[in-house]
């Protein structure tokens, strides 16, 4: 069973004695959150000027400080993807292209393959995704957690989605819900 601690860290600078709490997550090396890239992380605007949504990279610093290992399910292609890659401060742990799978979603491919890649349970596994038909739909029939990333508020059933969210916050607070059944809380 993982642990969730809340700790104190005691920092010593010469006569400077600073006391603060802590929250020590725990190793959590084989706890995946996907994402589709396009629309969930990437503005679809213009491939061209790619760049991420200002919510996206303190989400993903914080999913890393938390443990959470970081993947991409994607239907572009590798080349247009690690072009995107670059874009991002840090590299994600795996990436699925349409290529590498040879198919697209909403086919199962992509979840399959990253399932054998990353030697994932499905337990241990939540896709975010702002899409709805390419990704909530075949993540609910593939059998993982899912979180609706509903950015722009389109009006399907949220039903479909283990977790409906609409900020980059509130994907921290549904992943973490998630996965709580699996951490204790404890205090020192």
């Amino acid at each position: 069973m993982a642990l969730l601690l809340f700790g104190v860290e005691e920092v010593h600078f010469s006569l400077l004695h600073i006391r603060k709490e802590v929250v020590v997550f725990p190793a959590m090396h084989n706890r995946w959150v996907t994402f589709d890239c396009y629309g969930t992380l990437i503005r679809r605007s213009s491939l061209s000027a790619v760049r991420p949504f200002d919510d996206v990279e303190p989400m993903l610093a914080e999913l890393r400080l938390r443990g959470y290992r970081l993947g991409v399910l994607t239907n572009c292609d590798g080349a247009l993807f690690e072009a995107t890659h670059r874009r991002f401060r840090q590299p994600f742990d795996l990436f699925v292209t349409a290529d590498r799978i040879r198919g697209y979603k909403p086919e199962l491919w992509h979840f399959r393959g990253f399932q054998l890649l990353a030697h994932v349970s499905k337990r241990d596994w939540v896709h975010v995704s702002a899409d709805w038909r390419q990704d909530i739909v075949p993540a609910e029939s593939f059998g993982i957690q899912r979180v609706w990333f509903d950015r722009d508020r389109v009006g399907e059933d949220p039903s479909r989605a283990t977790a409906h969210v609409h900020s980059a916050k509130e994907v921290l607070r549904a992943v973490d819900w998630l996965f709580q059944d699996r951490a204790v809380v404890c205090a020192s």
